[in-house]
């Protein structure tokens, strides 16, 4: 996997900006929410680490960020099936124009998109985790014997 950094992952095209606000006000960013908190929640302690014990929202935020982006996932599997839906969709336009050797489809879709497809996707969880901020760093900074108390009860 790839490792990205967050700080040129934050340089965004004002479009690029206008689609994500658009996706997030449309709810498609919905499930990166959910795959969000999943995410600190696991790799909590590595967080930590990365904000250098600080426990400043902003330095955690920041942390919560660039592990994301070295990562380059969130949700692998996931992430898998939205890929393989995209190659998918790739496959009956294609197969629309008359075009049928499907591996060959495939191999030229990972090679045209797959880079950019994963970069476009680190852009959308980084756009979440700033939009989620509070409950980042709520996450973050709450005891550990009171996390998922909220959903246990």
């Amino acid at each position: 996997m790839n490792h990205h950094n967050a700080a040129a992952c934050d340089r965004l095209t004002e479009a690029e900006r206008f689609a994500l606000e658009l996706r997030w006000y449309k709810g498609h960013m919905l499930p990166y929410a959910e795959w969000l908190m999943a995410f600190v929640e696991r790799h909590r302690d590595e967080i930590l680490l990365g904000a250098g014990g600080a426990d400043d929202p902003a330095a955690l935020l920041d942390a919560t960020r660039r592990l994301i982006a070295q990562r380059g996932s969130i949700d692998m599997v996931a992430e898998v099936k939205d890929q393989r839906r995209e190659i998918e969709n790739e496959l009956w336009y294609r197969g629309e124009k008359g075009e049928h050797n499907r591996a060959g489809i495939q191999q030229d879709w990972t090679m045209r998109h797959a880079a950019a497809w994963r970069r476009w996707r680190i852009q959308e969880y980084l756009f979440v985790a700033d939009r989620c901020a509070s409950e980042v760093v709520a996450l973050l900074q709450a005891p550990v014997s009171d996390r998922g108390k909220s959903a246990s009860g």
